[in-house]
C-alpha cells in the first residue's frame, strides 16, 4: 500500500510538471524529492525523463540530486 500512495504523489508532482506548476528546467539542477528511480542509484525527474541523477540521502530523506 506503501507503493500506492508515493506513486499517487509522483503522479500528483507529475500533473504539476505538466500544467506548468512546477520548475521545469531542463536538464535538471539540485535534489528533488518526488522522481522515478530504477531501484538501485538511478533517478529521474518529470518531465526530464532522459537526464539521469543519483538516489542520494538529503536531510533524512531519499531525493534524487543531479
Amino acid at each position: 500500500m506503501k507503493n500506492v500512495n508515493k506513486a499517487q504523489k509522483l503522479n500528483r508532482e507529475a500533473q504539476k510538471a505538466i500544467m506548468g506548476q512546477a520548475s521545469s528546467a531542463c536538464p535538471p539542477t539540485g535534489c528533488y524529492r518526488y522522481s522515478v528511480r530504477d531501484g538501485n542509484d538511478r533517478c529521474f525527474v518529470l518531465p526530464c525523463h532522459t537526464v539521469y541523477g543519483t538516489v542520494q540521502l538529503v536531510d533524512g530523506q531519499y531525493q534524487c540530486c543531479f
